[in-house]
């Protein structure tokens, strides 16, 4: 077989039905999320059978990136879900115990990431990762600017959020600080000069964020356009009878007990 049809079946395919098998993952449809299940299984199967070294080809390095950061992801991952939903929610919460864990994943994630960028760069038998500085620059760029409109946006629109932007400043700021210390010092693994080569590639994938959050935004709006006028104007609600108020209390009052 040729190596481009291993990159087909191998990487380029399962990659293309990712967000396919995730999307019916986690459907309400039983049936939906059985099928979505299996295709993350089958695609989960498709990678790991790679079958030529991960070192021969650019998609070969680019999965090999991917599963060096599957460790520091899943951390992150399940510590904002952790910390958020053992949190003051009002739907389905958990245990208020948890949230000190959640924070201590993301620790732990932050931690996993920085000692990655600065002592154990990803490397296939001693070559390292060509792929790697240009995700650490990418990163830290999309963070400095996410959390900093994030930021300004939750200060301008939100009501009492000040210690929420301050986090995201936070954030902001140490992404910063840390990208210019990579840029002037460099690593114990990596040249300051190869961080800054690396840094330039940063202006390509800005430009692809910018070009696919826009046309992401125009064609939501297009499909809610579209749907809004197939559905015509909505009927008039009728009030609520008795019984249905005291279920709507009851419900509340379930729901909202414990939650300060």
């Amino acid at each position: 077989m040729l190596v481009e049809e291993y990159l087909l079946t191998h990487y380029w395919l399962p990659l293309f039905l990712l967000p396919l098998g995730f999307g019916m993952a986690i459907s309400n449809e039983r049936t939906r999320r059985l099928i979505g299940v299996g295709l993350l299984i089958l695609i989960s199967l498709a990678i790991i059978s790679y079958p030529e070294r991960l070192d021969s080809t650019n998609e070969g390095w680019s999965l090999h990136l991917i599963l060096t950061m599957i460790g520091p992801i899943t951390a992150l991952l399940f510590g904002i879900w952790f910390a958020l939903f053992s949190g003051p929610i009002p739907v389905a919460p958990l245990p208020r115990g948890m949230r000190p864990f959640g924070f201590a994943l993301m620790i732990l994630s932050l931690a996993w990431l920085c000692w990655m960028i600065f002592e154990s760069r990803p490397t296939i038998e001693g070559t390292s990762n060509p792929w790697w500085q240009h995700l650490v620059s990418s990163l830290l760029t999309s963070m400095i600017i996410i959390a900093g409109f994030g930021a300004a946006f939750v200060l301008v629109m939100g009501d009492e959020r000040n210690k929420e932007s301050v986090i995201m400043s936070i954030i902001s700021i140490g992404s910063f600080l840390l990208l210019i210390y990579l840029l002037a010092e460099g690593s114990s693994t990596d040249d300051p000069v190869f961080w800054r080569s690396s840094s330039w590639g940063v202006l390509g994938d800005l430009g692809g964020m910018l070009f696919g959050g826009g046309l992401a935004v125009v064609l939501f709006v297009t499909f809610v356009w579209f749907g809004e006028k197939r559905m015509g104007a909505p009927e008039e609600v009728e009030p609520l009878t008795k019984d249905e108020s005291e279920r709507v209390k009851e419900i509340l009052k379930e729901n909202l007990e414990g939650v300060a």
